[in-house]
C-alpha cells in the first residue's frame, strides 16, 4: 500500500516542475527521515559540550605556553 502510494506521489511530482515539484520532493524526503531520540540528542549535545571545554583548554593552554615561550626568549 505505501509503495503504490509513493508511486502515486512520484507519478504525481514528474509531472511537476520547478518551484513545486521542489517543495514536495523535499516534504517526501522530510517523510523519509529517521529522526533520532532524544536521548540520543542529549547524548550527542553532552558530547559536543565536552569536546568544546576539551578543545578550549587546549587553546587556552597552547596559547599560554606560546605567550611564556615568547617571554622568555624576549621578543615580547
Amino acid at each position: 500500500m505505501a509503495k503504490a502510494n509513493e508511486r502515486l506521489v512520484e507519478a504525481k511530482t514528474r509531472h511537476r516542475s520547478g518551484f513545486f515539484a521542489f517543495f514536495a520532493e523535499s516534504w517526501r524526503e522530510l517523510r523519509r527521515v529517521r529522526w533520532p531520540k532524544r536521548r540520543d540528542i542529549v547524548l550527542y549535545t553532552a558530547a559536543s559540550l565536552v569536546l568544546c571545554v576539551i578543545l578550549g583548554l587546549f587553546v587556552w593552554g597552547f596559547d599560554i605556553g606560546v605567550s611564556r615561550l615568547l617571554t622568555f626568549i624576549g621578543v615580547v
